[in-house]
């Protein structure tokens, strides 16, 4: 999670260690749907990579990021995108 962080607010995603999923945190834990996702504000992501740390430690996720939000709410980044909806192109 080092990247520079430009935005106010931001969701966890992270890989589900069992399935390889992508998974999103929200109020309940962890969920492949980034719509319940927790919308994270810049004040607040210390108290949350400290939540995280203790999942990863207990071999729940892994590859942790830091998804920048824009201000309309949705997903900033196009890498981030892509791990929320999939691949953007078709395969035949």
């Amino acid at each position: 999670m080092g990247k520079k962080l430009e935005g106010d607010f931001f969701l966890l995603s992270a890989n589900e260690l069992e399935s390889g999923k992508v998974v999103f945190y929200t109020p309940t834990g962890w969920d492949s749907d980034s719509t319940k996702a927790l919308r994270i504000h810049r004040n607040e992501l210390e108290k949350f990579k400290k939540i995280v740390k203790i999942d990863e430690d207990k071999c729940l996720i892994i590859s942790t990021e830091i998804v920048e939000l824009d201000d309309s709410g949705e997903i900033k980044k196009l890498r981030d995108k892509i791990r929320n909806t999939g691949i953007t192109i078709d395969y035949y």
